[in-house]
């Protein structure tokens, strides 16, 4: 992590997100760990490639006075995680979030998870759908690609140089960041440059993405969230997931919202978070369930 990031980290810790270290096959994970003042059900979010927990600061911190509690892990070699015993390799990833999230959920809880972290709480729900009680995915990745396709959007993350990493800043927000662009660009170079994350993504096969199959057996209720600006992740993959996920998830797309739409629209996610988890909530009072009218390629816009 940079300096600013560990710098971000112990303010969230002094805003009533303290940290928490798990143990693991994989070596030590971290996360941030905070008891809530609201109603809500537990709230626990999965972060992206490269990223880590804190810089989903603005977003939990707004959830601690709504959410019975408020959850981020940082996945193994991200943030203030270990390096996985025998380097980062996707099995270790799944591994030790797998591990990481048993230890942290003891009620079922709202999983949100973003770009990888989408692929993560995804998995999560299949291998333990008790432990889940609706699942939120915003700009989620995961989605397969073939031949020669999947190895050039690869290259989307193999940054080694600062124009190449002012080009993906640029792809990740919706508007142009002039006054943090070049901050932003720092920190990208410096992890995607790192020897570990390189060898995550150089080793990242077709085998490693989602399967129709998997969406399609999902148990929670789904809400998937794209922004119209999104510009790191093909609109092939919103196709994938409008395609395979279960008939009663449902899908918006949002203008004015990019990859890090966290970082965007932090109290729009936070409300619209707090609603699909009071959706739930109702439904499961009511005993219903709710399914999508119309057709499926005709996605929620929301404002």
């Amino acid at each position: 992590m940079t300096l600013p990031e560990r710098l971000g980290m112990r303010l969230l810790n002094a805003q009533g997100l303290p940290s928490r270290w798990l143990n693991t096959s994989v070596g030590k994970i971290h996360a941030l760990d905070g008891v809530g003042r609201g109603e809500l059900p537990p709230i626990v979010m999965m972060h992206g490639l490269s990223a880590n927990a804190a810089a989903y600061g603005g977003y939990l911190r707004r959830l601690l006075p709504l959410a019975s509690r408020v959850t981020a892990p940082d996945m193994p070699g991200h943030g203030l995680s270990d390096i996985p015993r025998g380097g980062l390799r996707s099995e270790a990833m799944l591994a030790g979030g797998l591990e990481a999230l048993d230890q942290l959920i003891d009620e079922p809880a709202i999983l949100v998870g973003n770009s990888m972290g989408g692929l993560g709480v995804i998995r999560y729900a299949l291998a333990r759908p008790e432990k889940v009680r609706g699942l939120l995915l915003v700009s989620p990745g995961g989605a397969p690609m073939q031949g020669q396709a999947f190895q050039r959007f690869l290259d989307t993350f193999r940054v080694s140089t600062h124009k190449g990493a002012l080009e993906f800043v640029d792809r990740m927000f919706a508007k142009s960041t002039p006054l943090v662009r070049h901050a932003f660009a720092m920190g990208i170079r410096d992890r995607f440059s790192h020897p570990e994350l390189r060898r995550l993504i150089d080793g990242l096969t077709v085998d490693d993405m989602l399967q129709a199959s998997e969406l399609r057996d999902l148990l929670p209720p789904t809400l998937l969230i794209w922004g119209r600006e999104e510009r790191i992740l093909p609109r092939s993959h919103l196709g994938f997931f409008a395609d395979h996920l279960p008939e009663q998830a449902e899908i918006e797309e949002w203008p004015d919202f990019g990859h890090c739409g966290f970082l965007e629209q932090p109290e729009g996610l936070v409300r619209r978070t707090a609603s699909f988890a009071r959706g739930i909530a109702h439904k499961e009072c009511s005993g219903s369930r709710s399914t999508l009218t119309g057709e499926r390629d005709n996605l929620r816009i929301s404002a």
